[in-house]
């Protein structure tokens, strides 16, 4: 499992970073350095999962307001 994906969805770049304790683990979605979601890690994902994931979230928030999803 890679511990960081970069997506890049609509012209902007997102970066995926994993991070928790081994039993705790998620990926923070940052747009920017800034928080835009985050969701848990599974063990055995790799990179496609979570760029899918990631594109999954992107798409289906795409209506909500920029500042609300930290997407400026």
């Amino acid at each position: 499992m890679a511990d960081r994906v970069t997506v890049f969805w609509q012209g902007k770049e997102y970066d995926a970073v994993r991070n928790g304790a081994q039993s705790d683990l998620v990926w923070q979605v940052l747009r920017d350095g800034s928080p835009v979601t985050s969701f848990p890690a599974d063990p055995g994902e790799g990179a496609t999962a979570v760029k899918e994931k990631i594109i999954g979230w992107l798409e289906g928030n795409e209506s909500r307001p920029v500042a609300d999803v930290g997407r400026q």
